[in-house]
């Protein structure tokens, strides 16, 4: 299902009728909106004029929340793939988890998973070279690969652990792994930062040690370390920094041969 038109600012000003009058693509069909969905308004006193609820087994559904600018949008199961592409406002939560491409070319708003996502969360699309470029996704659980992938700028918080090339080509902006990340972290990084607080089995050759530092900040959030921090990816004369927990890498130690004493 291609859910492009399902989002709260292209929803919430219109009348039921209009909304189930909605035509998606189901496969290589068109149907209408209220084939697919029960479509019922929440009169209650305690109803939000600007939230659209979702309820169900999105998992085969693509880009819910598609260019979102404002409202809330918030999704009780799993999303699907391409959650929130090219979001510039408002705020979509899901309660569930997330497919792969979560904040697909996002430029602002701010996207939060209760569970874990797929590969490639606030990543470019295949062939561009300029993924998120503003806003905020926070994933709950674990995370994919490629995460940030492309990223100019906003703030990515995978509270869990992400697998391998976490921050590929990163030109700009914040990554930060509450957990571990399988490997190869910041591989053809130009900019941007990105702070491992688990375990980072080995930093790429390409990344020069700079420092240890007892804390760093990720927004207005200090993040408790200490950390070893690294500069690189020197094959790409990048300026991007990598910051990795001293505490969960004792395989680093050896960093610490080169600090002034």
């Amino acid at each position: 299902m291609h859910l492009d038109p399902v989002s709260p600012d292209n929803v919430n000003a219109k009348r039921l009728s209009e909304i189930a009058s909605l035509e998606v693509w189901e496969g290589n069909r068109q149907v209408k909106l209220k084939t697919l969905f029960r479509i019922e308004e929440d009169r209650s006193e305690t109803s939000q004029e600007d939230l659209l609820e979702i309820t169900g087994d999105l998992s085969r559904a693509r880009r819910i929340g598609y260019k979102t600018t404002a409202g809330t949008m918030l999704i009780k199961g799993h999303g699907g793939l391409y959650i929130g592409e090219s979001m510039s406002g408002g705020r979509i939560i899901v309660e569930g988890t997330a497919g792969s491409w979560l904040g697909l070319n996002m430029r602002g708003g701010t996207i939060e998973v209760l569970g874990g996502a797929g590969d490639l969360v606030g990543a470019a699309s295949r062939g561009a070279t300029k993924g998120m470029a503003g806003g905020s996704i926070t994933v709950k659980g674990n995370a994919g690969s490629e995460i940030g992938e492309w990223m100019q700028s906003g703030t990515i918080r995978i509270m869990g652990s992400t697998e391998m090339f976490s921050g590929v080509h990163m030109l700009g902006g914040t990554l930060h792994i509450s957990g571990g990340t399988s490997g190869r972290a910041g591989a053809h990084m130009k900019g941007g930062k990105i702070v491992v607080s688990g375990n980072l089995p080995a930093i790429l050759p390409s990344f020069s040690f700079e420092e240890v530092r007892d804390q760093t900040k990720v927004e207005k959030d200090n993040v408790p370390g200490p950390f070893y921090v690294f500069s690189g990816d020197n094959n790409e004369d990048g300026n991007g920094r990598l910051f990795t927990s001293v505490l969960n890498n004792p395989q680093l130690k050896w960093c610490e041969k080169y600090l002034e004493t």
